[in-house]
């Protein structure tokens, strides 16, 4: 025993001795200088590049050097391609005497490493890359001896810090950079998953996106052998951050060259305000809901293929699959499916926090369902299907959008509205005023080209009612065909105050001159007047020289046929109306066609009552307007007072060019007199030049066998009113007078007019 003790003392201590003297001869072989010749004479016969470091330690503890910096190819130069401040290994010899290559540590301060793309597929390191690999060897024949085995590379622990890694594209615009790398790990060996820890900071540099992500991960990793391509990783908890906006992700990678992904991320709740950092135009303290993701992707060094992503953000769901790619070029090609549930919604609280967003004041969104499935696709959107439902419309259609250069878009949309009145409180102060009622549908096809947008469809309405004017609208069915700028409808029935009313339309070029065409019958007409509007402030002058806007032009024609009018100035029984007018202006300087109506029996009162508060009426009636004041110029006639009368038929026929208005027919036939007018009124003016005559009849108390002249110039405001002699003269009770005074009275007179 004591002798077998005694061998193992002697052999441990010569062991000692062969390691002293081992660790002896390698610091006095391996000096400063010759490891430096030996370092500088690998690197350029290997490497091709240029190797400095400031000191070097070679022992049995392993190696350590500090400032170790590596150029790019071929010197300095060119730049520096790698750099450390310190960099040691401490191998275990006691493995290796085993036959095995055991790393007990691998630290690392201050890592650097600079990639760049030289050209498309070309970087800096490729001429450091090993050659593509030969034609497999053949197996060995039977009894053949094969190559041993290399031996299995393991490391005990790895430690780098405050290191970086930077990657620049050939193109210039994209640059990427992993700064602050801190890295663990323990238990490294070619197989099998050992922990991994890393905290980083990417900054990006793009056209598409400028800032910094600030990001931590832990989980355990596989090198497969060193082939990347076998790696996995498992990802226990990894987080990033972008401005405010905190992220998390868990799952696990298969291929760490081009990895095969399956990753759950969560985007905690966050408000727009947390990425103004980064996105300057977003608008303040909009409050969006925390956004989890399922995702299995692959990705590679050309682009992205997602297999399945599913997005859930508070009332929003989607499904994402496809493709994206990023190298030689930008290119997408997705498709979506996408649910959400949007709340209640009052825009004037959205308006004050969007403010640099022209987001309308006053809308009262309702709960609404939406869902969508579209494919976007370079530079275009093609929605396939959307749906929208809500307690007063439902909608639903298709659309192409194309959004690469400039802005065009296509599709088709059908709508009901179930409910116009629960449509009136999504815009309270607009419609309710109106009271809205009924239903209606709707199918129209959109296109947007160039800045302009074009829409043509057809309406149904169903029961379709409203208010205005003191007016109230109810049960108006029927269809209506429309485009931007026309419309018509065939037949529309409904109830005017309860009346039966049926009109057929057509309008088009409603954006510059509207022309429309209308047939109308209604069986009772009530007009009422409707309070005074407020006073408005006097409009300021314009400023001398300013060009003034352009008219509004609006021609009209039609035929209307009305059961009975009433209005507080004017009552009559069945009345038609023929319009063929065009150049219809505030001004009437333009004003050419026609006119005609019949109306009557009726009564009128305080015309100008009616005319100053409904300028059409005024035209229709200026006749009677002028006669009303003409006949109370007119001391001697005694004239009725035409201002408040009966009358049996009320008939009109006018022509106009110009704005002036010529009379071809104007007549009044009442039970106290026959009125008929002619000549021409100028509308713009309102200047005279007519002729007025009046049969009075036996009701006046005065009967006129011949009717009475007057010829009236002037303005409609103060008109100048002379009796015509002539058709004085030829009353026969004038004649009869004239004789019993001076026989041969009445024949002076006839040529006294004769030679005027």
């Amino acid at each position: 025993m004591s002798k077998a003790l005694k061998i193992l003392g002697w052999s441990l201590g010569g062991l000692a001795l062969a390691l002293g003297a081992a660790a002896l001869g390698l610091k006095l072989y391996f000096t400063q200088a010759r490891l430096k010749a030996l370092t500088t004479d690998y690197a350029a016969r290997n490497l091709r590049r240029e190797v400095t470091f400031d000191s070097v330690a070679l022992g049995l503890k392993g190696l350590a050097i500090a400032n170790l910096r590596v150029s790019e190819y071929p010197d300095f130069k060119r730049g520096e391609f790698f750099s450390a401040a310190s960099f040691s290994v401490r191998p275990s010899f006691r493995s290796l005497l085993r036959g095995e290559l055991k790393i007990n540590s691998v630290t690392a301060d201050a890592l650097r490493m600079r990639v760049t793309e030289v050209k498309p597929e070309t970087y800096n390191f490729s001429d450091l890359m090993p050659p593509p690999p030969q034609e497999p060897r053949q197996a060995a024949a039977p009894g053949q001896r094969q190559a041993a085995a290399p031996p299995q590379l393991s490391v005990s622990s790895l430690k780098v810090r405050g290191s970086s890694f930077s990657y620049a594209n050939a193109a210039g615009d994209l640059a990427v950079t992993l700064k602050d790398i801190n890295l663990s790990a323990s238990g490294i060996s070619p197989s099998g998953l050992f922990p991994v820890e890393a905290d980083f900071t990417l900054s990006v540099a793009s056209p598409y996106f400028k800032g910094e992500i600030p990001a931590a991960l832990k989980g355990k990793l596989a090198l497969g052998g060193f082939d990347p391509a076998k790696g996995t990783a498992e990802i226990e908890r990894a987080s990033l951050a972008l401005g405010e906006v905190r992220a998390e992700a868990k799952g696990s990678l298969k291929n760490l060259l081009e990895p095969d992904a399956k990753l759950a991320l969560v985007i905690k709740q966050f408000s727009t305000a947390d990425l103004r950092t980064v996105f300057k135009g977003l608008p303040p303290k909009i409050l969006l809901p925390e956004i989890a993701a399922d995702a299995d992707f692959k990705l590679t060094a050309k682009g992205v293929a997602l297999r399945a992503v599913a997005l859930r953000a508070g009332p929003v769901k989607a499904n994402l699959k496809g493709r994206a790619a990023w190298n030689p070029r930008a290119a997408y090609d997705l498709q979506a499916d996408v649910k959400a549930q949007v709340p209640e919604i009052d825009t004037t609280l959205l308006a004050k926090k969007a403010r640099d967003f022209p987001v309308p004041k006053g809308l009262k969104l309702p709960l609404a369902e939406i869902s969508a499935r579209l494919k976007l696709k370079d530079g275009t959107a093609e929605v396939s299907s959307f749906t929208l439902e809500s307690a007063p419309l439902s909608a639903s259609g298709r659309s192409t959008v194309n959004f690469s250069g400039a802005l065009r878009a296509a599709g088709s949309v059908n709508a009901e509205i179930k409910n116009f009145a629960r449509v009136a409180d999504i815009a309270p102060g607009l419609l309710k005023p109106y009271a809205p009622s009924g239903g209606a549908s709707a199918a129209l096809d959109y296109t947007y080209a160039g800045g302009k947008p074009a829409v043509s469809g057809r309406a149904s309405l169903n029961g379709l009612g409203a208010s205005f004017a003191g007016r109230a609208l109810t049960g108006l069915t029927g269809t209506v065909e429309f485009t931007m700028d026309s419309a018509s409808a065939k037949k529309l029935q409904g109830q005017l105050d309860g009346a039966e009313l049926t009109a057929s339309f057509k309008a088009r070029d409603l954006l510059k001159h509207p022309k429309a065409d209308f047939d109308l019958s209604v069986a009772k007409l009530v007009f009422k007047d409707s309070p005074a509007a407020p006073a408005k402030a006097a409009a300021k002058p314009a400023a001398a020289g300013a060009p003034g806007g352009e008219p509004f032009y609006l021609d009209v024609s039609g035929a209307a046929r009305l059961g009975a009018i009433e209005h507080p100035n004017f009552r009559c029984g069945p009345a038609s109306l023929k319009l063929d007018l065009v150049n219809i202006s505030d001004d009437m300087k333009a004003l050419d066609g026609s006119a005609s109506f019949t109306a009557g029996p009726g009564r009128l009162t305080e015309l100008y009552a009616l005319a100053g508060k409904h300028k059409a009426a005024k035209v229709a009636l200026y006749p009677l307007l002028v006669l009303q004041k003409s006949a109370k110029l007119v001391k001697g006639l005694k004239l009725p007072d035409f201002n408040n009368i009966d009358f049996e038929v009320l008939e009109g026929d006018y022509a106009f060019s110009k704005g002036l208005m010529k009379l071809n027919k104007s007549s009044l036939t009442a039970e106290v007199a026959d009125v008929n007018s002619s000549g021409t009124i100028n509308l713009p003016a309102e200047k005279l030049d007519m002729k007025i005559t009046t049969t009075l009849k036996k009701a006046s108390g005065i009967t006129m066998s011949a009717p009475v002249g007057m010829l009236v110039k002037g303005t409609v405001t103060d008109p100048q009113v002379k009796l015509d002699v002539k058709s004085i003269a030829e009353q026969p009770a004038v004649k009869k007078a004239l004789d019993k005074l001076a026989p041969g009275a009445d024949k002076l007179l006839k040529g006294l007019f004769k030679k005027k």
